[in-house]
This record gives C-alpha cells, sequence and structure tokens, in this order.
C-alpha cells in the first residue's frame, strides 16, 4: 500500500514507542501496525549490536525502525550500516534545525531508509527545514504535534505545502475522523504511542486500509476551497473567480493561465480528457468522488472508469502538477 525507501508497508498507521520494548499485545502477530519504531536510542551509550538485540525481539511482523538521538557522525553511520543491513527504518531526533544535511548524508551514506523527527515550536514554519530534508534525501519527516489540538492538521498543511518528504504526523487520533483530518492535510502516515489501545489500532489499520480499497485515494486532500493542501488543485475548476485556487497558484508560483494549460496537457490522451456534459468539459476539472455530482458520475460510467481508479488518476495528476 505504502513504500518509503526500502520499507514496505500494508497501511499508513505506525506506532512509535518512547520506550525500548513494546508489547506483545501492542506489536501483534498479524502486525497491525504498518510500521513499528522503538526507541529511543542514546547513540553515545547504546552500540548498534544492543539496538539489534532489542529489535528482533518485537514480537510483529510489521515493518521495523528505530529512534536515535545523541552521538556524533561515525555513531550515526554506524547505526545507518546496521539498519540497511536489516531492512529496518532510521529515525533521528532533531533537537534543532542545524546540521540536517549533515545527518542526512551520513545516514543515506550508509544506504538507510531514514526519518527524521522533530517537534515544532509552537506554529513556527517548518517549510525551509522540511525542503532540505527532502532535497537532501531523506525518506520521512515525523512531526510530533501533540499536545496542538486543533491547530495540528494546520502544521501538516504548511508543511506539505512548503515542499516535504512524506510526512508522519504523532497528534491525539482518537477515532478514524481525527486521522482523516491529518492525513488530508497532507499527511501520509499516522504515528501512535505505545500507550495506545491494542485493539483500536487494529481497528484503524483495518480502516485505513480498506478506505484505500473503496476511495483509491486514501489520504486525498480538501478541495482548495475548503481549506485543502496545495494537492487539492487536481480537484479545481478552471480560475474564472476569485476564489482561493489564486492563492494556491500564487503559493506555487504559476499564472491561472500557466495552470489551465499545464492541466489540460497532462490529462491530454489520459481517461481525465474525457468528460462532455461535466461543467467545463472535462474530468480534469471535477471535484472528488466523495462529494456527489451527477454530472461526472454519469461520465465515470459512461467512460468505464471506477471511482477508485478516477481517484489514482487524479492523484497522479495533482504529483504532476505539483513537480517544480
Amino acid at each position: 500500500m505504502l513504500k518509503i525507501g526500502y520499507l514496505e508497508l500494508n497501511n499508513p498507521l505506525a506506532i512509535a514507542s518512547a520506550s525500548q520494548e513494546i508489547s506483545r499485545e501492542l506489536g501483534g502477530s498479524n502486525g497491525s501496525p504498518g510500521l513499528i519504531i522503538l526507541g529511543r536510542f542514546d547513540l553515545h551509550q547504546v552500540a548498534p549490536s544492543a539496538v539489534r538485540s532489542r529489535m528482533e525481539r518485537i514480537p510483529s511482523r510489521s515493518a521495523l525502525g528505530f529512534s536515535t538521538f545523541g552521538g556524533d557522525l561515525d555513531d550515526l553511520a554506524e547505526a545507518a550500516g546496521m539498519a540497511a543491513e536489516e531492512g529496518w527504518l532510521l529515525e533521528v531526533e532533531l533537537p534543532r534545525a542545524e546540521g540536517i544535511d549533515e545527518v542526512v548524508g551520513a545516514a543515506k551514506g550508509e544506504g538507510a531508509t531514514l526519518s527524521l523527527r522533530l517537534r515544532p515550536n509552537g506554529l513556527d514554519d517548518l517549510s525551509p527545514l522540511a525542503r532540505e530534508a527532502r532535497e537532501g534525501g531523506a525518506d520521512l519527516l515525523h512531526l510530533d504535534l501533540c499536545g496542538l489540538g486543533p491547530a495540528a492538521p494546520k502544521v501538516v498543511r504548511k508543511v506539505s505545502d512548503g515542499g516535504a518528504p512524506p510526512l508522519l504526523a504523532m497528534a491525539e487520533v482518537g477515532d478514524f475522523e481525527a486521522a482523516k483530518d491529518l492525513l488530508s492535510m497532507g499527511a501520509d502516515m499516522i504515528s501512535l504511542s505505545e500507550r495506545a489501545d491494542p485493539e483500536f489500532v487494529g481497528w484503524l489499520a483495518g480502516a485505513l486500509k480498506r478506505f484505500q480499497e473503496l476511495v483509491g485515494w486514501y489520504n486525498a486532500p480538501k478541495h482548495i476551497c475548503s481549506g485543502g493542501d496545495l494537492r487539492g488543485i487536481a480537484f479545481c475548476c478552471p480560475p474564472v473567480k476569485n476564489c482561493p485556487l489564486l492563492a494556491a497558484l500564487k503559493k506555487m508560483g504559476i499564472s491561472p493561465r500557466e495552470f489551465i494549460e499545464k492541466k489540460i496537457a497532462l490529462t491530454r490522451g489520459t481517461p481525465l480528457e474525457a468528460g462532455d456534459g461535466t461543467c467545463f468539459g472535462s474530468l480534469a476539472w471535477c471535484c472528488k468522488i466523495t462529494k456527489p455530482c451527477f454530472m461526472r458520475d454519469a461520465v465515470l460510467v459512461e467512460e468505464g472508469i471506477a471511482p477508485d481508479e478516477y481517484m489514482r488518476l487524479k492523484k497522479k495528476l495533482a504529483e504532476d502538477l505539483l513537480k517544480a
């Protein structure tokens, strides 16, 4: 369902443990979370062999990773080499923004799949840091948003819009809607702590997998006019009136005319080019499948496009529109 570096995850739910152990009930022999991250290992004090010993005791078939802090670049490189050898995620906690390029270089130089974890200072703009992490080759950015309450999805949207690696968001998630709020603002994954109820973890992992099967884009954004992140331009109408799309295009650095021309070019020769009878004559301009529209749905039936396939095409369109 989801690929992060060399990791293959069957759902976008992670357990991020603050301790160096995880319960059998939470790990689950069926691997209900897509990813388990064991932590926190101080590289000043713990050798990779000790980390390996702890990791091998995790009772799960989920993808695995471990979280580190401290140590120098040589310590980090040694841990990264071990992670790459075992096929585990290496996560590095960043107490501050300095030195990202050195951290990424040391870990990626050993071939490890790398996550950078940090906690925002309130609502500070993390976009420059996220861009640096992405450009350096980090595979994941883990945002600890606990305590931010309703502001957490807004932070995710800001980081996502600024250009970031795939985002793993940790926040207070107690139901499917809370998880979807983060995913629809640009998070690729949700992380819960080891204190999460094992039954809830299993249920949420299953619900997210079923949602992907039904909809085709499990973290599809809200529409731009509803406050969604920039990926929502895949669902936008042509900018023929004053609307939030204009601000989104300004953020992207393109004009309305360029947007129209680019969207038409990207959908030419694809199933999204069809759409006689829709508002603007093409599925390129149609809204997400969860918003009722008899005109769009009639075209989908006529063209033989399943709803989940339509959303996968829109996901590809969003990615292409946002490419530099």
